[in-house]
């Protein structure tokens, strides 16, 4: 099942009154295309769309398209007036409330959201750019941040914003899916700071361990070269730190160190014992 169905039978979980059942009949009609049939796969919204229809139920014959089966609903004799595209003030009348009910049932006839899982994008499918032009002003009046585009022949407003997305989903009355997508953002943001902190470290971790194995390959250089004896007490004994240790940090290599020494003050003498191994090299050819 898939996650804007999940939608639609929340919005159709829930009790309206008959005047409210109306302004929902009226968005979802609106939005149809001009053939005035719905194909659903879905019991509980087909079952729901013959509840709210009053009086003028649709005619309802199974159907499949696309290899799905499912339910064709065919609405005739609606009793609503669409010549002019114009959004009926009478039951859209500017309240938030009203509003929201007229979007359910656009949302219902055309909506689509992506699951938070894998991205996020809602869009409206529009038959006509008369009736996306007047819900995208409707909506964006009712401080609904939405896009207009063309697909072919077909007129969509859609968003890919998460919070316009759960903006939207809550304004039409779909509260437990607007909340699984703030969940879902919630998650997502977790598990990035935690792949980006294990990638840092995993980067740290990588970098300590080149930089080790040069330090080790200066010290045997020098060995090979029969030149530790060159080295200050102090370089020698680093040296040999380094060469029992080579897991160890620099800080942990002067906590070790007699007397205890800084993190610089171990790289300092690190940096020097490597200035000696390369200068063996430039006088042997190596």
């Amino acid at each position: 099942m898939s996650f804007t169905t999940d939608v639609k039978n929340e919005l159709c979980s829930y009790s309206l009154s008959k005047k409210d059942e109306k302004i929902v009949m009226y968005g979802f009609l609106y939005s149809l295309k001009e053939q005035k049939e719905y194909f659903t796969e879905s019991e509980a919204i087909s079952e729901y769309l013959r509840k709210i229809s009053g009086e003028k139920k649709p005619l309802v014959r199974l159907a499949q398209r696309r290899g799905k089966s499912g339910t064709l609903l065919k609405f005739d004799g609606i009793g609503f007036d669409f010549g002019n595209y114009n959004i009926s003030s009478e039951l859209v009348n500017g309240r938030d409330e009203n509003t929201g009910l007229f979007l359910r049932g656009v949302f219902l006839s055309c909506g689509i959201v992506s699951s938070p899982d894998r991205e996020y994008h809602l869009e409206f499918t529009l038959g006509t750019e008369e009736k996306a032009e007047k819900i995208c002003r409707l909506m964006n009046e009712s401080g609904m941040n939405i896009k207009k585009s063309r697909r072919r022949e077909k007129h969509i407003l859609y968003t890919k914003d998460s919070e316009g997305i759960t903006d939207i989903l809550t304004f039409i009355g779909a509260m437990l899916s607007s909340m699984e997508i703030m969940n879902a953002k919630i998650y997502k943001g977790v598990r990035n700071n935690v792949n980006r902190a294990v990638n840092c470290e995993s980067a740290n971790i990588e970098k300590t361990v080149a930089a080790s194995r040069k330090q080790l390959e200066d010290i045997e250089y020098i060995a090979q070269c029969n030149s530790l004896g060159i080295l200050s007490d102090e370089l020698r004994q680093i040296a040999d730190i380094r060469m029992e240790n080579i897991e160890l940090s620099l800080t942990e290599i002067g906590k070790l160190s007699k007397p205890e020494i800084s993190r610089s003050g171990v790289y300092r003498r690190l940096k020097k014992i490597s200035g000696i191994a390369d200068k063996l090299r430039r006088e042997r050819g190596d």
